[in-house]
């Protein structure tokens, strides 16, 4: 062989390297893209308006007693010269389940007071609420925690006696 056969055969053979990529079909264009948006979709939104209980709200409820095992005796006067609002607890049989005993007061005047026996602890027979009263009638709610429920046991209109 000689040696001029050598290049001329690496010629040939790049040239149809060259060539071969030269000839070949062009490669296809992608396929344009259809995106589909939804059309919009008419929604109605729901509102809820939820109207913010009142004092008075809170305390609508029956009255209900505890079970007899934890019931105890509760005396609610209005005296007389000053008005005052006095919440007698006597103790009774559910003395040992009581936790708590809170009085609302709605005076006739319009204000609202609430008030804690014992300072929110477990009340011991005699135990009282003296709470401001008007002239007027005032109502009363008394709530009993015995036994970790909590009992409406008084919702009534007090007047002073004459």
């Amino acid at each position: 062989m000689n040696h001029a056969t050598l290049p001329v055969i690496l010629l040939v053979l790049i040239a149809g390297i060259i060539f071969a990529g030269c000839t070949s079909a062009p490669a296809p264009a992608p396929a344009p893209v259809t995106t589909v948006v939804p059309a919009p979709v008419a929604t109605t939104a729901l509102v809820t308006v939820t109207a913010t209980p009142t004092v008075a709200d809170q305390d609508a409820g029956p009255v209900r007693q505890p079970p007899s095992a934890q019931q105890v005796n509760l005396l609610l006067t209005k005296d007389r010269p000053t008005s005052e609002l006095h919440l007698l607890y006597q103790g009774g049989p559910g003395d040992v389940f009581t936790q708590k005993i809170t009085m609302r007061v709605y005076n006739a005047d319009g204000s609202v007071e609430d008030y804690a026996m014992s300072s929110g602890q477990k009340p011991v027979p005699g135990d009282e609420i003296v709470a401001p009263g008007t002239h007027g009638g005032d109502r009363c709610v008394v709530y009993l925690t015995t036994a970790g429920s909590v009992y409406k046991v008084i919702d009534e209109k007090v007047f002073a006696n004459m």
